[in-house]
């Protein structure tokens, strides 16, 4: 790579995802720390892997697209669901393309490419990844809710009944009966 500036501009731009609440949380009551995009983003990144694999799509490929679909935040930040209703912005491959295009085409393509099959939703892996992203919001939910938050049903249902593949069913489902402490007592009982 001969010009490195313009990647290290972007690897600086995504890590301002760190540093950026879900927004939508802080709307529905949630008190205390929110989880930031690039949390978000890696547990659902996870999820479309695992979808994928039992799907039978590129669990690799479903990772990148969960990994990457919400870089455009960095650019107009995460406007909550009741937000969207009054504001236009602008189309996240739109932004993606800005913010990669001075970064070799052998490096923003990929990327580009990533955020418009993700967006267009008609693969096996974009739909693995979608999923992921909702499952991602219910569990967040769920683990919201154990720790006292009283006012995010509807972040539960709106994420329920968007999944839309057979195994991000089932995983909402189990979901809703698992406590989200359920990992650390069982890994507990197996010493």
């Amino acid at each position: 790579m001969n010009d490195a500036a313009p990647v290290c501009r972007f690897l600086y731009e995504v890590g301002y995802l760190k540093r950026s609440p879900r927004v939508g949380w802080e709307v529905g009551g949630v008190a205390g720390r929110i989880e930031s995009v690039a949390e978000h983003s890696f547990r659902t990144a996870i999820l479309a892997h695992l979808i994928a694999t039992a799907e039978g799509g590129n669990p690799d490929r479903a990772a990148t697209l969960g990994l990457y679909h919400d870089v455009p935040e960095t650019r107009i930040g995460d406007i909550p669901y009741v937000g969207r209703r009054y504001l236009t912005a602008a189309e996240p491959e739109t932004i993606v393309k800005d913010q990669t295009s001075s970064m070799p085409e052998t490096i923003s393509a990929p990327i580009r490419a990533a955020i418009a099959e993700f967006e267009a939703g008609e693969t096996i892996e974009a739909v693995c990844a979608r999923d992921a992203d909702k499952l991602e919001c219910l569990l967040q939910a769920r683990e919201y809710q154990i720790a006292g938050a009283t006012d995010i049903d509807a972040w539960i249902e709106s994420s329920k009944r968007a999944v839309r593949t057979q195994t991000g069913r089932r995983l909402a489902e189990e979901a809703l009966v698992t406590h989200p402490g359920d990992w650390w007592r069982a890994a507990q009982g197996s010493r």
